[in-house]
């Protein structure tokens, strides 16, 4: 079953043609930025995102670039007190900046990033500033609220990779395959990517997958457990993750205090659980089946949700 499954992260991942454009267009933007007005107020970047963690599915729609800047650069002391600048400030002079350097490309202004729309890849640019100079923690603009929202990619990414060796390298791939599922879903049972991937991190910084093909049935079985149904697998906590009637809660793998579920429906919550529920009893399917063939068909189903 993990060969056919390696067989399928084969097709879903992105193609090399498509990381090399991605690493070829990232690099350019960066050094376009460090220079003019922009090289004065940008201290530092580095990349964000699934494309950095090494978690993005085909097709590689967006690569994500923390841009940390100097906020005096915005804004001076209030009554000798440094405050942060304003969201919408920061982000409309990024923008103004890519309009200026890309002028024949579409530059559209997000909640807190700035999107730059390539032919092949779409670049998202986050400002921050950091918390301290030593420190992991950033906060970036939130148009939305008028806010600064802490935040912290170099731990997700130190976590991810932590998680994905003591589990023999099957984190990752198995992210991508349940990335996949999701993607499968109906637009009105589909939830962000990185809940599903802080939700696999979550599972399985505590428990340990054998295979893929275990994890698959470990991270299904957690969901359709957080649906009411009786687990199947050997784990007996549900980790901080709440996903019913009472509290739609999954902290935050960084530490932030972020609830990554915030904002999720009751009805996208219970349709994702139900299609969860049926990826489960598909797998279990393959894993008690008689023959390879068999296997393959009911994991192909749990996971294209073929219904």
């Amino acid at each position: 079953m993990d060969t056919y499954l390696r067989s399928v992260l084969r097709m879903i991942e992105p193609t090399p043609t498509q990381a090399r454009g991605a690493q070829r267009s990232h690099r350019h933007l960066r050094e376009l930025l460090d220079s003019g007005q922009m090289a004065s107020r940008i201290t530092g970047s580095y990349l964000s995102g699934s494309y950095s963690r090494d978690t993005a599915i085909y097709p590689l729609d967006d690569v994500d670039i923390i841009f940390t800047i100097d906020p005096t650069s915005w804004q001076t002391g209030l009554l000798g007190r440094l405050v942060r600048p304003s969201p919408d400030k920061v982000l409309e002079s990024f923008a103004r900046a890519l309009r200026l350097r890309y002028p024949q490309t579409s530059v559209h202004t997000q909640r807190r990033s700035v999107r730059l729309a390539l032919a092949h890849v779409d670049i998202d640019c986050v400002p921050a500033i950091e918390e301290s100079p030593e420190s992991a923690f950033i906060v970036v603009p939130d148009r939305k609220d008028g806010t600064w929202i802490r935040s912290s990619p170099t731990r997700h990414k130190l976590i991810s990779a932590e998680v994905n060796a003591v589990n023999n390298g099957h984190l990752k791939p198995l992210v991508k395959l349940v990335k996949h599922w999701n993607a499968s879903l109906p637009q009105t049972a589909r939830v962000r990517s990185f809940l599903i991937e802080t939700l696999a991190i979550t599972l399985f910084s505590r428990q340990r997958m054998e295979s893929l093909t275990d994890g698959l049935l470990q991270f299904f079985d957690f969901l359709a457990a957080q649906a009411g149904q009786a687990r199947v697998s050997d784990w007996k906590d549900s980790y901080g993750v709440s996903l019913n009637a009472w509290a739609t809660e999954v902290p935050d793998i960084a530490g932030t205090g972020t609830n990554v579920a915030a904002g999720m429906s009751a009805e996208r919550r219970t349709r994702f659980l139900q299609r969860a529920v049926m990826a489960r009893e598909r797998t279990l399917k393959a894993v008690h089946a008689n023959t390879s063939t068999a296997a393959q068909r009911h994991l192909a189903a749990a996971l294209k949700h073929d219904d």
